[in-house]
């Protein structure tokens, strides 16, 4: 058995979390780019299919379904977009918890230790804060542009009637 260990065969704790962290974090954001593309593939695709039909007895309501999943894409996407950023700044934030929780464990003095657990236990509810926050607006967002979507395709099929 070897007395000393070489650089290779020990690595500092801390390294490793953020490493992890950072790879967790990356992969996440691929996940979520990847659903995005998903997504908008599949609105291409369902567009493509409403848009082939070749009925004229229902041209009229292909081109009410167009134009309705055509404002609506946008909003959902919109939305959709936010809830990614909100996923990526979420793991950042996750990486840099996991920082302070790593080299809270480390520390070897004890008021030291309890100083870097209180910063860790304030960054963790302010987090936690910030995210309620975060999803509320988006919820609150997506229900007002929902609200909108309805009134002006309310607005528009009565135009449609009055004509």
């Amino acid at each position: 058995m070897k007395a000393n260990k070489t650089t290779d065969e020990v690595r500092d704790p801390a390294g490793i979390m953020s490493d992890a962290a950072e790879m967790l974090r990356k992969n996440c954001e691929q996940a979520l780019h990847t659903q995005l593309k998903l997504q908008e593939e599949a609105g291409r695709w369902w567009s493509s299919m409403v848009n082939a039909g070749g009925c004229a007895n229902f041209q009229e309501q292909l081109s009410s379904a167009t134009r309705t999943a055509n404002s609506l894409l946008p909003l959902a996407q919109k939305r959709v977009g936010e809830l990614i950023e909100l996923a990526e700044k979420n793991s950042r934030t996750s990486a840099e918890l996991v920082r302070k929780a790593v080299e809270a464990a480390q520390t070897q003095s004890m008021a030291d230790s309890q100083t870097k657990w209180n910063e860790f236990w304030t960054a963790s509810i302010e987090a936690g804060r910030a995210n309620t926050e975060a999803i509320s607006q988006i919820g609150a967002k997506a229900f007002d542009s929902w609200a909108a979507f309805v009134r002006s395709q309310g607005e528009a099929s009565n135009g449609r009637s009055h004509s």
